[in-house]
């Protein structure tokens, strides 16, 4: 099954390890340096790679580590690295990143999971009643909806699932995260 409920689709991978710090693109910013402000209304999808980057910073590191640090102290450290991978330090900020925790892809074996590994129960929560939600709001998108399928943003827009027999794949349907040319 492709398409995860929505109370369990957001769960560990992000919680799965303390957060990383590095070097690179990310790191190498000058963060002192002054942009010109985005375009009022601009929305994520019509963002180029540049724009993207500048929202990231400016708006969304900010406002999901608030999140983050406020479900643990632990992620006080967090950076670009945390969640992007080793996609901060090339420079392609893809997504999913191959380096989050594969979940499981369908119903039975994500609640499996949150049976026997107590960390996956703790982010689980976390993850989809308040990070997945920001996410969907600071980026414009619509939210992955179980009921009716319809594809939007889910927790496999930034982990790749694993099927019953291991292997590890992308959500073809999640969304894309290309920017604008």
């Amino acid at each position: 099954m492709k398409y995860l409920h929505l109370g369990f689709v957001i769960a560990a991978a992000c919680g799965s390890k303390a957060p990383a710090t590095g070097t690179g693109p990310d790191h190498d910013h000058d963060h002192g340096d002054h942009h010109e402000p985005l375009p009022a209304g601009l929305k994520w999808v019509d963002m180029n790679l540049d724009q993207r980057h500048q929202f990231m910073e400016e708006t969304v590191l900010p406002e999901t580590k608030k999140l983050f640090v406020a479900f643990d102290p632990l992620y006080e450290k967090m950076d670009c690295k945390t969640c992007h991978g080793p996609g901060a330090e090339d420079g392609t900020y893809e997504m999913p990143n191959p380096k989050n925790r594969p979940l499981p892809d369908s119903p039975e074996s994500f609640m499996a999971l949150l049976e026997k590994d107590a960390r996956a129960a703790k982010y689980t929560p976390f993850m989809a009643q308040t990070l997945e939600p920001k996410m969907g709001e600071l980026l414009q998108v619509k939210l992955f909806d179980p009921k009716t399928k319809e594809p939007g943003f889910s927790c496999s827009s930034c982990h790749y699932l694993v099927d019953g027999s291991g292997k590890v794949y992308p959500e073809p349907s999640r969304v894309q995260n290309k920017p604008a040319t």
